[in-house]
């Protein structure tokens, strides 16, 4: 079951069984993601999904040049936000520093502090707040919509997704501390996190059309947040599998391309 109200984001919330919460960096995930297979052998499954997609929405809403300029040139994110907060040369970034870059990406997308960073990362709370200094000093464009989206959330009760949905912060002026804290961070991470429901909803409803236009057989089987599951027939899975990739990359114009990443398996996990 597959329901429209319950994550106040407003994306798709699953439940009987909850096919959106089964583990995939483990290996019993692995094993169970290998269950589902489709209905034969003349049969494959597709997976799409979108590429770091609430970073990209984070670029195009706050207008970063930086951020905007490294999605445009195709570069790796994460290591482009290591060469900025390390002060090193692109191609002369390490591992760890790239893994670091990311716990930044991503953490500061749902508003984590200095001591939540350094926790995750292990480094120090005050080595956790230069990184987080120098990624804001590097990314100016962020800090700025972080700030401007927290005042205008204060002020009106709400924010809004990329399309102009409302998710409403009832706790935004509240007296209680940590309750204020949490709705701010809330109204970093809704815009982000509701504007990626949006546009995954709307590539289903775009490629759904598609599907009964043409009368293809391809059915959408599982949405599991930023990724579609279909199975579709074998020996059309390439051709199907890009149609699939151009309309969820075409379904909204952002300042940056949206990127799909497919994959054709006989199983979910060959898929993913």
């Amino acid at each position: 079951d597959y329901m429209q109200t319950v994550a106040a984001t407003g994306r798709l919330s699953s439940n009987n069984p909850n096919l959106q919460n089964i583990p995939i960096r483990t290996q019993r995930g692995r094993q169970v993601r290998k269950a589902f297979v489709p209905r034969n052998q003349e049969y494959v499954l597709v997976a799409a999904d979108y590429s770091q997609i609430e970073l990209r929405i984070m670029a195009h809403i706050s207008q970063d040049k930086s951020l905007i300029e490294a999605f445009n040139n195709n570069v790796d994110v994460h290591s482009a936000t290591a060469s900025q907060v390390f002060d090193t040369e692109l191609s002369n970034v390490t591992k760890d520093q790239r893994r670091k870059a990311k716990a930044i990406n991503f953490g500061l997308i749902y508003g984590m502090s200095a001591f939540g960073l350094a926790k995750q990362i292990d480094v120090s709370r005050t080595e956790a707040k230069q990184y987080i200094d120098g990624y804001f000093e590097n990314y100016p464009g962020v800090l700025r919509f972080m700030d401007e989206t927290k005042e205008r959330a204060k002020e009106q009760g709400f924010v809004e997704t990329i399309l102009g949905r409302r998710l409403y912060l009832p706790q935004i002026n509240s007296k209680n501390k940590m309750l204020q804290q949490h709705a701010l961070r809330t109204a970093i991470n809704a815009p982000m996190q509701g504007s990626s429901a949006d546009i995954i909803k709307k590539a289903m409803l775009d490629i759904q059309s598609w599907i009964d236009r043409e009368n293809n057989g391809v059915k959408m089987i599982m949405q599991v947040h930023d990724e579609l599951v279909f199975e579709l027939r074998a020996d059309k899975a390439k051709e199907y599998g890009e149609i699939v990739r151009s309309m969820m990359s075409d379904t909204l114009k952002l300042s940056i391309p949206l990127e799909v990443d497919v994959g054709i398996g006989t199983n979910w996990q060959e898929a993913h």
